[in-house]
């Protein structure tokens, strides 16, 4: 009896070392999961003065948290666990600097921190599905829960806001929801830091769920067309290039190249590498990561204007079944027309054209053809460059003189016809057509007419 109560104690014992050493490593590695975050917080958040932004916050295995740090003149409070309210000085006080939120457990502290910056915004009144935007270093607010170039509200609530992709890395800085705006910040040439840095890119509002509700174009360039237009002979006043064109191709013909659309969408499709590629340029994410645009058949799901808002980089390849549109079965006439339409591609005060801006260019043609034609107008020349399409059945990029394809030119006209295709103007080195018609599911360029 005596050795069976022994041996019993020294089994309890054991047990409990074993348990005490299961807890110390339990509680260890508790502390090591110590975590504090802000995962959606821009990598700086701006402010006007007096102005207050909320952020997620995330905390792991905390006993205790506090706000550490706060810029001279700033307030910032935690409302709960998850919740961090900024709100920047109304005058005076610090233009910048760090929020830092730290969290405690037992000896161990770790700490998240987020940038913030006084820098006001250039508010943009007019609503519109593409900006063009001019001015470096500034931070602009458009409009977040409207759609396009309408007055009607957007589907759903926006919860955060990013960059969908842009031309070069850097090209745009933070983007963020702004109450019921969304903000952007340009950034300069590295040559010059007095002129824009030139590009194009997308950004979009999102729900909860990561949705994008509704999406962008900004047009980064040193262009004004209220300056540098042209008059056709029917008196249109057009742009002197394409919608989202970098320059006029005096210099260098890929310059002139513009974005590509599918007929009726809102959302510009990206443009080639170069002159006579049939590869994408590259696009980027706000971490400078590769941005892919793919294809995907048409069918009763891919084929809705709801599916294309959703996905801005998708390209619908048509089909027999769509009848080569992007749309499967609603073939919509009126997404673009005669008047600016809440799906209209152009900047405020611009809309895509009318086919009779064309009527004649057969017969107007000036000098050689090289890479496009320059067609004679009322007060001067223009050029079209031969920038090819997105073909309407693979979405993939042609007729740029690559494979013995020839350099051809197709530009939308917001004209549908009875076919349930669309009206184009239609060049190559041979021929020259005002008024072709075309398969909605084709990504052509778009030359804007002022309203």
């Amino acid at each position: 009896m005596t050795i069976f109560k022994h041996s019993f104690i020294t089994v309890c014992a054991m047990l409990a070392a074993v348990a005490l050493v299961f807890s110390s490593c339990n509680n260890e590695n508790e502390d090591d999961q110590l975590r504090v975050t802000l995962p959606d917080a821009p990598v700086t958040a701006y402010f006007d003065y007096g102005q207050t932004h909320s952020f997620t916050v995330k905390m792991e295995k905390e006993r205790s948290y506090e706000i550490e740090q706060v810029p001279n003149g700033w307030t910032a409070q935690l409302e709960s666990k998850t919740k961090l309210v900024v709100t920047a000085p109304k005058s005076g006080g610090e233009m910048s600097g760090v929020v830092k939120i730290s969290v405690h457990r037992k000896e161990r502290t770790v700490s998240a921190q987020l940038k913030v910056e006084i820098l006001p915004a250039t508010t943009l009144t007019a609503n519109a599905n593409s900006y063009i935007i001019s001015k470096p270093n500034t931070r602009y607010k458009i409009k977040a829960t409207v759609k396009g170039n309408s007055s009607q509200k957007i589907d759903g609530t926006p919860a955060s806001a990013a960059l969908v992709w842009q031309t070069s890395k850097g090209l745009l800085g933070t983007v963020m929801l702004d109450g019921d705006h969304i903000s952007f910040v340009t950034t300069a040439d590295a040559d010059d830091n007095t002129k824009i840095n030139k590009g194009n890119a997308v950004i979009a509002v999102k729900d909860a769920d990561d949705n994008t509700l509704w999406s962008w174009h900004l047009w980064l360039t040193d262009y004004d067309p209220a300056i540098d237009n042209v008059t056709y002979p029917d008196g249109s006043v057009m742009m002197d290039r394409n919608l989202g064109a970098m320059g006029i191709g005096s210099d260098d013909i890929y310059e002139a190249y513009g974005l590509f659309y599918q007929w009726g969408r809102k959302d510009p499709l990206i443009m080639s590498q170069n002159a006579t590629s049939t590869s994408n340029a590259s696009t980027y994410n706000s971490v400078n990561s590769n941005v892919s645009f793919v294809t995907m058949e048409c069918d009763e799901e891919t084929g809705t204007i709801e599916y294309t808002t959703k996905y801005p980089t998708q390209i619908i390849r048509g089909n027999e079944k769509s009848g080569y549109d992007w749309l499967y079965k609603n073939h919509d006439a009126s997404l673009w027309g005669n008047s600016k339409t809440m799906y209209d591609p152009c900047p405020t005060g611009w809309k895509v054209p009318a086919k009779s801006v064309w009527n004649g260019f057969a017969n107007l043609t000036e000098g050689e053809f090289n890479c496009g034609w320059y067609f004679h107008v009322s007060d001067g020349s223009t050029l079209y460059p031969a920038a090819g399409r997105r073909s309407f059945s693979k979405g993939t990029l042609t007729n740029v003189n690559h494979d013995g394809t020839l350099w051809t030119g197709y530009y939308w006209s917001a004209d549908a016809t009875t076919d349930g295709k669309a009206s184009s103007l239609y060049f190559n080195l041979d021929n020259v057509e005002p008024s072709q018609s075309n398969y909605r599911a084709g990504g052509f360029q778009v030359r804007c007419v002022k309203e």
